[in-house]
């Protein structure tokens, strides 16, 4: 094995170890004492390791390693640069991985690394043929082991965790994960979606410093620790920091603190007030090379040399601080309840399915296109009587009577024949409605006008269009669709437009389909990876490009939106996506006005039929025969949830309102829907989260527990038990509608300092915790 892969990927030794000093090391190092007694004393904290202890210790943690008894220690290093390119996120891990803490029932898992460690040491002496791929699989694995069941976050001491702005947040983050790598204004940019200028500008005017400041800034403080706490020479150290050579990192470290780093360390290099005793010892450890060692070692692998299995379920531990006060105060977003055309509403199934909406939901708005359809056409002499907008305005009583305000589309190359003849006819309708219904009402109304073609017609028309709106209704609304993506951006043409109307323009509504991202026939997950917060970013881009052309206050409507879903009817049921729905409605509600959802229009959308893969495009509440759909049960569980935000983090958020806290959790995987189908897949996906949390006003609560996952909450796995057969029998129907609800589990618990909190959740499961607490009797 060249000494070169070694020192690339690991470094393994077995030592007896009498003293050695503080310092740091940038790998991850793990000790297991397969003989003897030692005192490791890690950022002030003590740990006394006896026979067959093993710890972790995190990089760039200050240690000190005493040996009480004559001892044998197997030491594992493993750079954190070795698993980046395969998990970029390890920068950011932070391990609780100590044996003597093994009331916690985690024993197996410990009996796995002692395992893994004792293969590694002997295949790294054994030196056969292909052990260094043994070797860094071996070591793969392990890490894979530590990152899924001992990766812990502690939000109460996270640095950046008191900052408003989530983006910023971001960008700080992604600061402290690559530092130590060239990293520019123009990367950060580009992730963001944002023009060079405007970052620049807008980092600046956040953080107090320029961008490249503070990344030096960051860089020196960690130059510093490896100066007081490494024998790297000034060299090796720069290159560790993100400097390109020793000439630019000592100009920087001068400019800060007025001495090269050679001077800072001659000075300040010494060993800290609490190991005083220890000062006068130099190093002093033996590696050990006896093959009587490893034959010790082999202890801890099974006799029939059968590999432990790991886990099946992620385990993730996180622990809250409970703020004082909330880091994001949420507006209550508004809901379009989407029904394609509006004469669709004229079918009973669609009336009923609005009122079971209404009765549960409550949303604000209906949505819908061609408000002037040949269907409405009065030619039986009787509705005459009525006059020509009778059935519309009976539909709109409908809507009036279920709280739903008209969002009204209209498609200007699809709807619009003649321009002046639409514009008197909806000059007509809007008299009649202020007469009929009243100003009020009407001046809730909103307009959305879509264009194919820009400029000329559409200009005209739009003009016309917003003049008439505004002499009926003044305080009716009118606004553009805008077509808008993350690739394209806004066209010239349309840009043009917006600046022309940007006084008349009152609101934007755009579409977004992660799914027209990616290819699903191929298997390889990081392209789905790719669709990850896409839609939240779309927000963020999009109010950039509006604020260019003076439209920065105006509210934002996702009309049309979906999650990755996959690319056939059945996949779009049995890969199950209630955390994709909840992560993408809860981030793009702090981005934008509203957001749309469907009802079930399915069967009457004959435009649906030029689609091969899913007849619908948007996020669907209700199936056949008003079964609802794992979305349905998201919106009610996010009403749960209060404004105030406390803490968000990867997986998680916890809110607080008048009643208590909610602690919503959730599962999100971008992964391939064709995976869905495999169970043994499904299985490696399920994640087990903890949560620890501090700080809550101590007393008597109830905790509701609602889970919404593939068994609680999604008709279609109900529906497999049929067989796939058609739903036409009541029977079935009625079982169907009772068997597809959310769990719900309720018990009381006294809290005195902190509360726990345990869920496992499947393949994209979202659960809520409800905590409330009781007033005593």
């Amino acid at each position: 094995m060249s000494g070169s892969v070694i020192e690339e990927s690991y470094h393994i030794s077995l030592q007896n170890i009498r003293h050695r000093s503080q310092h740091i090391n940038l790998e991850i190092e793990i000790l297991l004492v397969i003989r003897g007694e030692i005192e490791v004393i890690v950022n002030q904290n003590s740990y006394h390791l006896a026979e067959n202890d093993l710890l972790l210790i995190n990089a760039n943690h200050v240690h000190t390693i005493k040996g009480i008894k004559d001892n044998v220690v197997l030491l594992l290093q493993i750079p954190l640069s070795s698993i980046e390119q395969y998990y970029q996120g390890i920068h950011e891990c932070y391990f609780d991985c100590c044996s003597t803490k093994e009331d916690n029932g985690l024993y197996f898992l410990y009996d796995q690394i002692r395992q893994l460690l004792a293969e590694i040491l002997i295949a790294y002496y054994q030196k056969q043929d292909g052990s260094e791929l043994e070797i860094n699989s071996k070591i793969y694995k392990l890490v894979t082991l530590l990152i899924r069941n001992f990766k812990t976050t502690y939000l109460g001491k996270n640095q950046f965790l008191g900052m408003k702005d989530g983006r910023i947040r971001d960008i700080l983050t992604f600061i402290e994960k690559n530092y130590r790598k060239p990293i520019s204004l123009e990367e950060v940019a580009k992730q963001q979606y944002l023009s060079l200028h405007y970052l620049s500008r807008y980092f600046k005017q956040e953080v107090g410093v320029s961008f490249s400041q503070y990344v030096k800034q960051v860089r020196l403080k960690s130059a510093v620790q490896e100066l007081l706490y490494t024998d790297y020479n000034i060299m090796q150290v720069a290159f560790n920091n993100g400097f390109p050579n020793a000439k630019a990192f000592n100009k920087a470290f001068k400019e800060v603190y007025q001495q090269t780093p050679a001077e800072y360390r001659g000075l300040h290099k010494k060993e800290p007030a609490d190991v005083d005793e220890l000062h006068h010892l130099s190093d002093e450890y033996t590696l050990l090379k006896s093959p009587s060692f490893l034959i010790e070692i082999s202890k801890y692998i099974p006799p029939n040399e059968k590999e432990l299995t790991l886990m099946e379920s992620a385990v993730s531990e996180v622990h809250i601080d409970m703020p004082q006060e909330p880091i994001f105060v949420r507006e209550k977003a508004h809901q379009l309840l989407v029904i394609g055309q509006l004469e669709y509403a004229l079918h009973e199934e669609v009336q009923e399915e609005l009122q079971l909406i209404q009765e549960l939901l409550q949303f604000e708005y209906v949505y819908f296109t061609n408000l002037f359809s040949p269907t409405f056409k009065t030619t039986t002499p009787l509705l005459q009587t009525g006059g020509k907008f009778y059935q519309i305005s009976a539909l709109f009583s409908r809507f009036h009577k279920l709280g739903l305000v008209p969002f009204i589309r209209v498609e200007f190359e699809k709807e619009v024949k003649s321009s002046s003849n639409y514009i008197k006819l909806l000059e007509e309708f809007l008299q009649h409605s202020v007469r009929y219904f009243g100003s009020d009402f009407v001046g809730k109304w909103q307009f959305e006008l879509a264009f194919t073609e820009w400029g000329g017609k559409s200009s005209t028309f739009y003009q016309d269009f917003y003049q008439t709106v505004k002499k009926w209704a003044s305080a009716a609304k009118v606004g553009l669709h805008v077509p808008f993506s993350l690739q394209t951006g806004i066209t010239a043409s349309v840009t043009t437009f917006l600046k022309q109307f940007s006084n008349e323009c009152e609101l934007i509504c755009f579409i977004c389909n992660p799914n027209e991202q990616v290819d699903f026939t191929d298997m390889n997950n990081s392209t789905f990876e790719s669709v990850k917060d896409l839609l939240t970013k779309s927000c963020i881009n999009l109010k950039e490009k509006l604020q260019a052309v003076g439209l920065a206050d105006r509210p934002i409507y996702l009309t049309n939106w979906n999650t990755l879903y996959g690319n056939t009817v059945n996949l779009s049921g049995s890969f199950f996506r209630s955390s994709l729905i909840f992560k993408d409605m809860f981030d793009v509600t702090k981005e934008i006005f509203g957001l749309g959802f469907w009802v079930d229009t399915h069967s009457l959308e004959k435009s649906n039929q030029e689609y091969e893969h899913i007849a619908m495009n948007g996020i669907a509440l209700l199936y056949y025969y008003q079964l609802k759909r794992p979305a349905f049960f998201n919106i009610q569980l996010m009403a749960k949830m209060n404004s105030q935000i406390l803490a968000e983090g990867e997986g998680f958020v916890l809110t607080k309102g008048e009643q208590g806290y909610q602690l919503a959790i959730y599962n999100t995987s971008y992964v391939n829907p064709s995976y869905s189908v495999e169970n043994l897949f499904l299985r490696s996906l399920t994640k087990e989260n903890r949560f620890v949390i501090s700080g809550m006003p101590p007393g008597h609560y109830q905790i509701r527990r609602y889970i919404l996952d593939r068994n609680n909450g999604a008709f279609y796995m109900n529906w497999l038990n049929f067989q796939r057969g058609d739903i036409n029998d009541r029977e079935i129907i009625t079982f169907l509608k009772h068997r597809t609800y959310p769990e719900l589990q309720i018990y009381e618990e006294t809290i005195d300092s902190d509360l726990y909190l345990q869920s496992t959740l499947t393949l994209n499961a979202f659960h809520l915790f409800e905590i409330k607490p009781l007033v005593k009797k």
